[in-house]
């Protein structure tokens, strides 16, 4: 199988990159990257650094046509490529990980609509994607919810989200490659809509805010393996589905938009060893629902799309630990 820039054989993958052209090792096959080639539009996808092909992955979304995508996208920090379209159902507001242990994609549970609420669990190596969980292991039906990979413990860890009737969770499981355990049910409050990432410097997981049944949360909590623990230093104002991703090299957790009360936000946040602040205005436009994820070999936070007041947009944006700038 040959996707643009990665190729599969019995010696493994090779992939060689160009400013211009990729070539595929082994099969000599070239081919000419897309400038103009993007995601649509799109709000409610899952975003994730895959580490193996040193891209930010983008999956799943729906468009301003309320088309759900099944397509799996990778950013190499200057165009956008197609890695896969054959594997979960269309859907939004699933939960994704990056396992760099195992080196594989995880994404769990979604919705379509009212009727179409995914209980799945998938894993992508890279070439291809399985389904390892059925209906019925693990957290069962949950959309809305979050997961992040934990590298201290190497496993990825899933909170809330809501179940098929709707109702808010406030369970925590973990998935390590075979099998779902629940670890806890005591901690932050049902929820969904909140974000999760690990801070590799308190090596813990980390969640803010999100909605309830009473309405916004804007609380902190530290997830250490065993147990939660609500944090004390003030927050950014209460909101849901904001969208957060750890920087490492500037050793920040950033946060960027959400919904505040009604209104779609254009914050930016930080949050290091001395609290959380705000940073200065910045030219990304307010919104919600949007995507996020961390760089690593580029050291950028990379945001993709959302809903702001105009609709769906396909816009992306990076942070460099300072500023927001516009790439495409």
């Amino acid at each position: 199988m040959v996707r643009s820039g990665v190729a599969e054989s019995g010696l493994g993958r090779r992939v060689a990159r160009t400013s211009t052209v990729l070539c595929v090792v082994l099969l000599q096959a070239c081919v000419a990257p897309d400038d103009n080639l993007s995601p649509a539009p799109l709000a409610s996808h899952v975003m994730a650094y895959h580490a193996g092909l040193e891209m930010v992955v983008l999956f799943g979304g729906s468009d301003p046509d309320r088309t759900f995508s099944d397509t799996l996208w990778g950013w190499d920090g200057s165009s956008w490529q197609v890695l896969a379209s054959d594997g979960p159902p269309p859907r939004i507001h699933a939960a994704m990980a990056y396992d760099e242990v195992r080196d594989r994609l995880v994404v769990h549970g979604g919705i379509k609509n009212r009727e179409e609420r995914f209980a799945d669990t998938w894993e992508w190596d890279g070439d291809s994607w399985s389904q390892l969980a059925v209906d019925g292991d693990g957290p069962g039906v949950r959309d809305h919810h979050a997961m992040v990979y934990d590298a201290a413990r190497q496993q990825s860890v899933l909170f809330g989200g809501q179940d098929e009737a709707g109702a808010y969770r406030g369970d925590t499981w973990t998935w390590d490659g075979v099998a779902w355990q629940q670890v806890a049910t005591e901690g932050p409050a049902p929820r969904s809509t909140h974000r999760l990432v690990y801070d590799t410097q308190q090596r813990a997981v980390v969640l803010y805010g999100g909605w309830g049944p009473d309405g916004h949360f804007g609380d902190t909590w530290v997830w250490n393996g065993q147990e939660w623990n609500e944090q004390s230093d003030s927050a950014p104002p209460p909101r849901g589905a904001s969208r957060m991703a750890y920087a490492t090299s500037e050793g920040q957790l950033v946060l960027f938009g959400g919904l505040v009360d009604r209104d779609a936000s254009g914050e930016t946040w930080i949050r290091d060893q001395t609290g959380w602040r705000m940073m200065p205005a910045s030219p990304v436009p307010p919104r919600n629902v949007h995507g996020m994820a961390y760089d690593a070999k580029r050291e950028r936070v990379v945001l993709f799309g959302g809903i702001g007041e105009a609709g769906r947009m396909d816009d992306l944006w990076e942070w460099d630990g300072l500023s927001w700038t516009r790439q495409r």
